[in-house]
């Protein structure tokens, strides 16, 4: 007779409740600035668009100052501002490819269930890094000024890999983020 009262509440209390089960839940805020689209996997793609074209400005000045600098070392070949050639062919380079990256750089973010793609290309060189069964770990550090900096690593067999950096709240919200997605835990506090 005990064993027939104690089933149908067994029953009753794993049925899940009617308000709760109707509700999805929301992911948690991105930070300002990025934005998610749906993918295939049944997670999200993240990117950060650059709506006034900024990063194009940008390239086209590295890209003038590029072409000055090479101007300076074609031109004056001897000595350029007590320094040589070289030095200011190397200049041109590093400049013209900072003008690269800023036109032609993509990076992308792809999070479903217990996993993280990141992929970063220009053109068709591309550097993408996958990781799955991980924790997230927001890492605080002290640059030489002793001012504080933010990293966001996936700890993947107690290795961590480096995702981001961007100040405090942003990392909490975009670890809180990835974390709905992706299921992995957070590890509480800092590390320093």
């Amino acid at each position: 007779m005990g064993v027939k009262s104690v089933l149908p509440q067994l029953s009753f209390a794993m049925e899940p409740m009617p308000a709760l089960a109707s509700q999805p839940l929301k992911p948690p805020d991105l930070p300002p600035g990025w934005q998610a689209t749906g993918n295939v996997l049944g997670g999200v793609d993240l990117y950060v668009p650059d709506p006034r074209h900024i990063r194009r400005y940008v390239a086209v000045g590295a890209s003038v100052l590029a072409v000055m600098a090479g101007w300076k070392a074609l031109a004056t070949r001897p000595t350029v501002l007590r320094g040589s050639a070289p030095v200011w062919l190397a200049i041109t380079f590093m400049l013209f490819l900072f003008a690269l990256w800023c036109a032609f750089a993509d990076e992308r973010w792809q999070i479903a269930s217990n996993y993280l793609g990141h992929r970063l290309s220009i053109g068709r060189y591309v550097r993408a890094s996958q990781y799955r069964d991980a924790e997230l770990e927001i890492v605080c550090r002290r640059d030489a000024r002793g001012k504080p900096y933010y990293r966001l690593y996936a700890i993947v067999n107690d290795r961590p890999h480096f995702l981001i950096d961007r100040d405090e709240k942003a990392l909490h919200l975009l670890a809180a983020f990835i974390s709905f997605y992706t299921g992995w835990p957070i590890r509480p506090g800092f590390r320093l």
